[in-house]
């Protein structure tokens, strides 16, 4: 694959490795002919070709639009020897997602401060009517300047744009850990109250080292975020501060009218509990 991007993207890019790999597409760290480090993208070849890549990259070409020092930038796009490529800003630094591998679990601190940023972007994004759909800690970078939010409105592009034969397929938007129970009923209206589900998830997991739903079977986790309420995150970190663990409970209801309605209301709500917790 290597091989393919580079020779398909030559005049474009001078492509160094592969670094990663998501549900959509694999990534490859890259130049572009300013010298400039960028995210190269390209969607997986049995992707690509359930989808129909005219309207693929219309749909991204709306993200790039996005303007917040914590969302990483949409930069470039296109289809080259049947390959569709876009690529975003590079960021330095590890994925929340191998932090929490390694630590397992972060601190109260750090999830405050992870939580804020996060909703900081959102709330910018979802003011444009964009909707990330697949917030997680593998979409998420911890640089220099904070929590940075990779991948806005990708998987919601690969849907938008998908044939009968994606649908068959069986590719889903979202990951079952982190999905809302919206969108694992397959609702056609999903909004921001959505995401603020995800982060919900994501900083659960952060404080309890575990997601609020778990079992082997991704089925089985994607039954029980559309069934249930989700536990409390006291129940697996007592320490957790208690505005904390209600700011959480209220991000994780079942119905979205219960939830947080915009970012910015949960993002002051945490803001609070960290002001809260440095004069304690």
């Amino acid at each position: 694959m290597l091989g393919l991007v580079r020779q398909a993207l030559s005049d474009l890019y001078a492509v160094e490795r592969e670094i990663g790999r998501g549900g959509a597409a694999r990534v490859f760290l890259a130049k572009n002919a300013g010298g400039e480090k960028v995210a190269l993208k390209v969607l997986h070849p049995e992707l690509s070709v359930s989808v129909t890549a005219d309207r693929f990259l219309r749909e991204i070409s709306l993200l790039s639009k996005l303007e917040h020092p914590l969302i990483a930038r949409l930069l470039d796009w296109g289809e080259r020897d049947f390959l569709v490529y876009y690529t975003m800003r590079f960021i330095e630094g590890p994925s929340l997602r191998l932090h929490l591998d390694r630590a397992r679990k972060a601190t109260v601190s750090d999830t405050l401060h992870i939580g804020c940023d996060l909703l900081s972007a959102l709330e910018v994004a979802h003011q444009q009517g964009i909707v990330h759909r697949d917030v997680k800690p593998e979409n998420v970078v911890l640089s220099s300047t904070g929590a940075v939010l990779l991948d806005f409105g990708i998987a919601r592009a690969v849907a938008a744009s998908g044939t009968e034969r994606l649908t068959r397929s069986g590719f889903t938007v979202g990951t079952s850990s982190y999905m809302s129970p919206e969108q694992v009923l397959g609702a056609d209206d999903i909004d921001q109250r959505s995401d603020i589900y995800s982060v919900g998830c994501v900083l659960f997991e952060c404080l309890a080292g575990r997601p609020p739903f778990t079992d082997p079977m991704a089925q089985a986790i994607a039954q029980a975020q559309a069934a249930r309420e989700a536990p409390g995150v006291r129940s697996f970190r007592p320490d957790a501060p208690e505005p904390m663990s209600q700011a959480l409970a209220q991000a994780l209801r079942h119905d979205p009218v219960a939830r947080w309605q915009t970012a910015g209301e949960m993002r002051e709500a945490l803001v609070a509990c960290a002001t809260g917790a440095a004069m304690a």
